[in-house]
């Protein structure tokens, strides 16, 4: 009902559907955490608990059973999006904040002068629409990834992390 509302909302003031899509990410990491793992593996206290302490405390947990849970892979995807997201949207607001908040004297500059910014500093621009949409890419893949890296540990992959990446060591190339 949550992603519905939004749907209601959205349609309600003429917008498009990419916030409750959006929205749709954001419910399926929350669900796999406290729905789709504990069911996956049996109970439900293997669920994500609420408040401060005790959530740190799952999180600690969890990462130790797992032995060494950065080596899940979907986890170094996850953490990379949500860095990357963090970088380009910092990047982004930055170059905002520069144009449309000129020294005295100096008039506002156009989304034009942003482009010209970025193709000038790394040969290309996304464009005010396309940064936006990156952003939106981003976060989501962060999102996603997260909820697919706790869905797999446990479930799907019982041993530690650093043990699965010894198919590399089995490929045919090594023999």
């Amino acid at each position: 009902s949550w992603a519905l509302r939004q749907v209601e909302i959205s349609r309600k003031l003429g917008m498009g559907y990419h916030v409750p899509f959006a929205y749709a990410f954001a419910i399926f990491a929350y669900v796999s955490l406290v729905v789709i793992r504990p069911v996956m593996l049996g109970a439900w206290g293997h669920a994500f608990p609420y408040g401060i302490f005790s959530h740190l405390d799952w999180v600690s947990n969890t990462g130790y059973q797992y032995l060494h849970f950065h080596y899940n892979p979907a986890h170094m995807l996850a953490v990379s999006f949500f860095f990357v997201t963090g970088g380009a949207l910092a990047f982004h607001g930055a170059l905002v904040l520069s144009s449309v908040n000129p020294v005295k004297g100096d008039a506002v500059k156009s989304p034009e002068y942003e482009d010209a910014f970025f193709r000038d500093t790394i040969g290309y621009s996304v464009g005010t629409l396309g940064i936006h949409r990156l952003g939106l890419f981003l976060a989501l893949s962060a999102g996603f990834w997260s909820a697919i890296c706790i869905i797999i540990s446990g479930p799907l992959w019982t041993r530690g992390w650093p043990e699965w990446w010894s198919w590399w060591l089995n490929l045919p190339i090594w023999s």
